[in-house]
């Protein structure tokens, strides 16, 4: 999976001097935080569509584990408005932000098997800084935000135990399950 997060960097870091704009309007970037602490994936694209007006996508990856977690993922797709405060994608910026995320996965209580959904709607206000080395295009991005979210859980088959199962590995992904909150560092390159 790792190939896969880093092959489109390498492409982009390769072909972009072609394509390089002064000041750069694009940027690709990947959350190199979020691998090795929340064992995530995450790609970020943003094209700043005039001097001001930035607009970003957002793929998320996460296969979770755990003692009762058979086969679990989560994905997510983010579309971001970005207004900047310079006329430029390097500066700081503010904007809303639309997420949709879909959990599913199986887990085991003793002997029994339940399988598990869960599609959530987020949207919300977030806001950061984007810096660019001028000589290389490498940039980094601190962003921040909040939001409120709409979550739907689907548990088959359920009684107690499974609950109280499945409560626990909500737990322990909680900065995946029902998160409002928007959070990014990243880095990549800017062309």
């Amino acid at each position: 999976m790792k190939k896969i997060c880093y092959t489109p960097i390498i492409l982009i870091m390769l072909i972009a001097p072609l394509n390089a704009q002064n000041p750069p309007k694009q940027a690709v970037n990947i959350c190199a935080v979020a691998i090795p602490v929340m064992n995530m994936y995450v790609l970020n694209y943003e094209y700043l569509v005039n001097e001001r007006h930035g607009l970003a996508a957002r793929m998320e990856y996460n296969p979770m584990s755990g003692s009762a977690i058979d086969n679990a993922k989560g994905v997510a797709v983010v579309l971001d408005y970005r207004w900047h405060f310079a006329p430029k994608l390097a500066s700081f910026f503010i904007g809303p932000y639309a997420r949709y995320r879909y959990v599913d996965g199986s887990g085991h209580v003793e002997e029994t098997t339940f399988n598990f959904t869960v599609p959530e709607v987020n949207v919300g206000l977030n806001a950061g800084y984007r810096w660019i080395h001028d000589a290389t295009g490498i940039n980094v991005v601190l962003a921040f935000g909040y939001g409120y979210s709409w979550v739907t859980e689907n548990l088959h088959p359920t009684n107690a135990m499974i609950e109280s199962i499945f409560k626990k590995i909500k737990k322990a992904n909680d900065t995946y399950f029902d998160a409002p909150f928007y959070g990014e560092f990243s880095i990549g390159f800017a062309f």
